[in-house]
């Protein structure tokens, strides 16, 4: 029972061994004579090590460095796209614009409305009686611009579609969309 407390937390595995002190050694240490331009030292083999151990690696605060800038540069191009990207919308909408304010025929005194289905949300239209029948029978079209709904001849609408097919909605597909979609069996008896 003469063990100290330190072989018997070894003995159970709960402490570590002391490791034995380091033995001086008759070599010197290298001085600021001896030391690389680089501010590197020596190893034994004389070969110089700098602040890095390969020059293939990279320091933590370089590839910070890299990171950034690379971001900044993909920042960069995509503000530049989307900037070519807003030019280029606001030229078709002056185009569309130009062709739109001098053939809309809206009526200011319209009172019916015509519902529609555009980018996926129900839109209405106000109408007179005679536009809604020429409407539906495929006489006059409709074209969106700049949260607006206005009433065109066919030859505008065309001119419109040509700049853009997106500015126009498909006044005839949500009637037959529904009944592709969920077909009615022959068999089906009501």
């Amino acid at each position: 029972m003469s063990k100290s407390l330190q072989d018997q937390l070894l003995a159970l595995g709960l402490a570590r061994e002391k490791p034995s002190k380091p033995r001086k050694s008759s070599q010197r240490r290298p001085g600021k004579a001896d030391r690389q331009p680089g501010g590197g030292s020596f190893t034994k083999k004389g070969q110089g090590r700098g602040k890095q151990a390969d020059e293939s690696e990279l320091s933590l605060d370089r590839a910070y460095a890299l990171r950034k800038q690379e971001e900044k540069k993909q920042a960069d191009a995509a503000r530049k796209r989307k900037q070519a990207e807003d030019r280029q919308r606001r030229e078709l909408n002056k185009q569309i614009k130009a062709i739109v304010h001098k053939h809309r025929l809206n009526d200011i005194k319209a009172d019916v409305p015509r519902h529609f289905m555009y980018r996926g949300r129900i839109r209405k239209i106000s109408v007179t009686p005679d536009q809604l029948k020429a409407l539906n029978a495929g006489e006059l079209g409709i074209a969106y611009l700049s949260g607006g709904y206005h009433l065109l001849a066919p030859e505008h609408l065309e001119a419109v579609r040509k700049l853009s097919q997106d500015h126009i909605p498909d006044l005839t597909s949500g009637a037959s969309e529904e009944t592709e979609e969920f077909p009615v069996p022959d068999d089906l008896i009501w």
